[in-house]
């Protein structure tokens, strides 16, 4: 697994930066649930930070689990999550070999999470274990950016969030992968003030990189099906599209369909 982003260490300042848009995201899963999935209410995230997406979800209802590698981050979405008992739980544990105890309906990885996987192996291992942890026709939802081999170009995102009067800014810089190595390199550097100046916070990671037919040939190596894409727009977007920051919606076979075809 690639390392995490320097920032990472610090649970609050990480929810800072990533707080906004919390709210409409959630939404989306829950109504993506709504949409394609199998009626049930109980939902797993793999990766959970600090348990933003799990709490909004406990909010409209949901039974949620998440599980993430950082006990740090565990530990800040318990206390965040504890308020709701038994209906949300948090624990310790990495994408490739972690297991839930029960099974979820709904489960969901997103912010190119998935790409901290390094190769095929352990990317097939997270995908079969999640599909291994839902309930029949249950979906898992990965939000990922595509890759565009030969095309894509160097980007830069900045954007800045203030508390107690303070303004904190993050710079995100992608420098595109090749189609031979797999890597896309993110150089993150976040000022962070001080009560004389301010620091930043610098870091360097890689993430592997997926085209569309090599997300594609990935999914067919697993249960599960291509039920639908969307983009971060919530509109239906083509796997194969212009746009390539995409949330793929993947569904596993529903047994009681599958039951009633076989009595017919």
């Amino acid at each position: 697994m690639s390392a995490q982003p320097g920032f990472y260490a610090d649970p609050g300042l990480y929810e800072l930066l990533h707080a906004e848009g919390t709210d409409d995201e959630v939404w989306f899963l829950d109504r993506v649930a709504k949409r394609h999935g199998n009626g049930g209410r109980t939902a797993l995230e793999p990766a959970c930070g600090t348990g933003r997406y799990l709490a909004g979800l406990a909010r409209r209802g949901w039974t949620v689990h998440g599980y993430d590698l950082s006990a740090k981050m565990a530990a800040f979405a318990c206390k965040r999550l504890a308020k709701w008992g038994k209906r949300a739980t948090v624990a310790r544990g990495d994408m490739v070999s972690y297991r839930p105890q029960r099974k979820y309906d709904f489960a969901f990885n997103l912010l190119s999470t998935f790409r901290h996987l390094p190769d095929d192996k352990s990317a097939l291992a997270h995908l079969r274990g999640v599909a291994a942890s839902l309930n029949p026709g249950g979906l898992f939802v990965l939000g990922l950016d595509l890759a565009l081999y030969g095309l894509d170009q160097p980007e830069e995102e900045t954007w800045s969030v203030s508390r107690g009067g303070r303004r904190y800014t993050h710079v995100m810089m992608t420098l595109p992968p090749d189609a031979r190595k797999r890597r896309e390199r993110i150089l993150n550097f976040v000022t962070v003030p001080r009560p004389r100046g301010q620091k930043v916070l610098e870091s360097a990671y890689d993430l592997r990189s997926y085209d569309a037919d090599e997300l594609a040939g990935l999914i067919l190596k697993t249960p599960f099906a291509l039920a639908a894409c969307y983009g971060y727009d919530g509109k239906p977007a083509p796997l194969r599209g212009e746009q390539r920051a995409l949330w793929i919606v993947l569904k596993l076979p529903d047994s009681s369909a599958g039951k009633r075809k076989a009595r017919r």
